[in-house]
C-alpha cells in the first residue's frame, strides 16, 4: 500500500490504491479518482492480493504504463536519457476502460 506522503512525491503515479472494510471484515480496494470497487478476495504469503471487480465480478487484471524520464541537462521536452519507469495498472475489463500505455513523464533536476 502506497502511503500519502509517496503519492505527493511522485505525482506521475497513474495508480494510487484507498482501501477500506466494510462490518463484515471484507477488504476493498480501488484506484483514487475513480469509482469502480474491487474486492480483496485472497492474499498469498508474500503480500500480492487478487481481486474482483464489486460491481460484475470479473478477475481484476492490470497494464503496463510506462513513464518516461526526464533528466537530460535542457528545459526541452522529453531531454533524458531514454530510460522509462514502469507500473502495473489494475482495472476492471468489463466495467473500466484499459489504461494508456504512456504514462506521465517523471521530471528529475538535472545536476552536473
Amino acid at each position: 500500500m502506497l502511503k500519502a506522503d509517496c503519492a505527493k512525491k511522485n505525482q506521475w503515479l497513474a495508480f494510487v490504491p484507498e482501501y477500506a472494510k466494510d462490518s463484515s471484515g471484507q477488504e476493498f480496494m480501488r484506484p483514487r479518482g475513480r469509482s469502480v470497487v474491487y474486492r480483496i478476495v485472497s492474499e498469498d504469503a508474500e503480500g500480492n492480493e487478487t481481486y474482483t471487480c464489486n460491481d460484475c465480478g470479473s478477475r481484476i487484471i492490470s497494464a503496463t504504463v510506462a513513464h518516461p524520464v526526464w533528466d537530460g541537462p535542457s528545459s526541452f521536452k522529453g531531454s533524458g536519457g531514454g530510460s522509462c519507469q514502469y507500473e502495473q495498472v489494475p482495472y476492471c475489463s468489463k466495467c473500466e476502460k484499459k489504461p494508456t500505455g504512456s504514462g506521465i513523464p517523471i521530471r528529475v533536476p538535472f545536476q552536473f
